[in-house]
């Protein structure tokens, strides 16, 4: 990160610092920061100044389990557990006042469990368009790293089956592995077989890096 040229931002936890670096020298450029958002493995996401979603890419999809559409037709207070909203307006304040914001929330998962997140959040990353960076907590700079390239030079839909590549879109769309198991007439610990298999031909650490590397490699959709 330009420290020089930041100094006054509030430093980004380890996990999401060389992300934020990206953004940083992206800032202020519309085209170039949107791919930077789009192509970044770290859940990523723009909000107007009525906290409405304008930009999220593939990985903060999956991390709020909503497609883009649901997401543009919310604003970071729909996702927000209600007793969590008055630290989120602080934290909001804080950033428009100070450039930068750096902390911790919950995200509601899909059975009422609540996902623990750090997040970075930079104002006017676009003129009156602010940036959030969010990762679970306990991940680490290697796990939210860009993905390396392919070695062996080969498309990567050749490498997973097509059964593989069925249990990865059905990951997609957000089903748990017994879920998986059932909707393709399986066994879990099949489904749970396939995807360590997908895991190591994708070269990734999880079911959430698993699908975002196929969401912007075209492998599912």
């Amino acid at each position: 990160m330009e420290r020089s040229a930041y100094s006054h931002l509030t430093p980004a936890p380890p996990s999401l610092e060389p992300a934020v670096g990206t953004v940083l020298a992206a800032r202020g450029q519309a085209e170039k920061l949107r791919a930077v958002i789009d192509q970044s493995q770290v859940p990523m996401v723009l909000v107007d100044n009525r906290r409405r979603y304008l930009e999220v890419n593939p990985p903060a999809r999956l991390l709020y389990r909503r497609n883009l559409a649901e997401l543009r037709a919310s604003r970071v207070d729909n996702l927000v557990p209600p007793d969590g909203l008055p630290k989120m307006v602080e934290a909001w304040e804080r950033m428009l006042a100070a450039g930068s914001v750096t902390g911790t929330r919950e995200l509601p998962g899909p059975v009422g469990e609540r996902l623990q997140i750090v997040f970075y959040g930079l104002a006017n990353a676009l003129p009156g368009l602010h940036l959030v960076a969010l990762a679970p907590a306990g991940w680490s700079e290697v796990e939210l790293a860009a993905e390396r390239d392919n070695p062996a030079g080969l498309p990567l839909t050749g490498q997973l089956t097509p059964r593989e590549q069925e249990v990865l879109q059905l990951a997609t769309e957000g089903l748990s592995t017994f879920a998986i198991a059932q909707r393709l007439t399986l066994s879990p610990s099949t489904v749970t077989t396939h995807l360590a298999h997908i895991y190591e031909k994708l070269d990734v650490p999880g079911r959430t890096a698993a699908v975002a590397k196929g969401l912007r490699l075209g492998i599912i959709v």
